[in-house]
């Protein structure tokens, strides 16, 4: 018997930020009580299993709250690592908050465990960095143009909002369009700041293209969705980004002007059968045991799965090595697990690609309430488009 002469740490400390006020604050809280959620729930068995010391060590989260600032999430993320030694680092919610991680972790060779920064240039030359949920922007839009053709459309009017994420995902649409023989009889920006759309739906309607898609932020969907529907102007198909990742902000700001609308479809609508980890009627019985009364939204579910990834992957590499840990997530768990927000699949620089958002309609009724019917990949689909969809009355 060999006896191990390396004495464990009392905790694996895991090192993040959240944001409790600010811009920020509604998406950042849920991303973080899902981790919490997962520290907890990893912790009721012992925590996670590390060869090198041969047992289970219970996990700690060191966190600070940025209050949505870049500024000082810079400096927290630097004194994670410097002051407080942390094993793992998890960065903030979405790319605004991610970036000064990003930069950071280059520069120290740390490795970042990116949640939901799913901008395209943070993955580029940067082997310090894992995304584990959602995709990069290239694979939001996967599903769309297949999609498309199997309703015989072939024209097509594009906007999107001029910024790294919805720029991408106008950009890398194009190719595929090119391979189902469809063609964008519009192909426009606009400002990511832009409130008034009625220039850019007068344009729409007069090119008469059997479907519209507009990649936008929450921010550019919801007025967009609102004034469509004030103008009377109806199109065969609209397809736009939120409704499927934040569907309860789009209800209450949009509601019925998004019913018969188009998007792509994330958990918890879409239900994965997991390869590894809780499936979605476990994980709710455990998030409803701790946050009774609170609805469960993908970011819930996207930090809740950062842990399962982060702890997979130290139980897989045996050490706290950060290389051994990359190694590990490339060679053994990459393309090779699915959990409840689908496949986990990234590139040699820590781009998702998997977790591709399913095609989807949405229904919303009179008294507020909401159905989605998934339509592509058929492998998940749940029904049938109408297509052209509903006017709004």
């Amino acid at each position: 018997t060999t006896t191990s002469t390396v004495s464990a740490p009392p905790y694996i400390l895991i090192g993040t930020l959240y944001a409790s006020s600010g811009s920020y604050a509604s998406s950042s809280m849920p991303e973080y009580e899902g981790l919490q959620l997962w520290a907890k729930w990893v912790n009721e068995s012992g925590g996670i299993y590390v060869k090198e010391y041969g047992k289970k060590i219970p996990v700690k989260i060191v966190a600070y709250d940025d209050q949505s600032n870049p500024t000082t999430a810079q400096s927290l993320y630097q004194q994670l690592v410097t002051v407080n030694h942390v094993n793992v680092l998890v960065a903030d919610f979405g790319s605004v908050l991610t970036a000064p991680a990003v930069s950071y972790a280059n520069a120290s060779h740390v490795l970042l465990w990116d949640v939901t920064g799913s901008s395209y240039a943070f993955f580029t030359n940067n082997p310090y960095i894992i995304l584990t949920s959602l995709p990069v922007s290239p694979y939001f839009v996967t599903y769309v143009a297949p999609f498309l053709h199997s309703l015989n459309i072939t024209k097509v009017a594009v906007i999107y909002a001029a910024n790294d994420f919805n720029a991408y995902q106008d950009y890398l649409i194009s190719p595929l369009f090119k391979t189902y023989g469809i063609t964008a009889v519009i192909n426009e920006s606009y400002p990511t700041s832009t409130s008034d759309f009625s220039s850019y739906i007068a344009a729409l309607e007069n090119a008469k293209p059997q479907a519209v898609i507009e990649f936008g932020y929450p921010t550019d969907d919801v007025p967009f969705l609102n004034q469509l529907a004030s103008s009377k102007v109806c199109f065969p198909m609209v397809y736009t980004n939120y409704p499927g990742l934040m569907l309860p902000l789009l209800l209450s700001s949009v509601g019925a002007n998004m019913n018969g609308t188009f998007t792509g479809a994330f958990p918890p609508i879409v239900v994965y059968k997991p390869t590894y980890g809780p499936n979605l009627t476990t994980f709710e019985q455990i998030w409803d045991s701790t946050y009774p009364g609170v609805a469960v939204n993908y970011n819930v579910l996207a930090g809740f799965n950062a842990g399962l990834i982060i702890g997979l992957a130290i139980q897989d590499a045996g050490t706290l090595n950060q290389t051994a840990i990359k190694a590990a997530v490339l060679n053994d768990i990459s393309g090779k697990v699915i959990t409840l927000t689908g496949l986990f699949n990234v590139t040699s620089t820590g781009a998702q690609m998997g977790e591709t958002p399913a095609v989807s309609q949405v229904w919303v009724y009179k008294n507020g309430t909401s159905k989605f019917t998934i339509l592509w990949p058929l492998s998940v689909a749940n029904g049938t488009a109408v297509y052209p969809e509903p006017c709004a009355p």
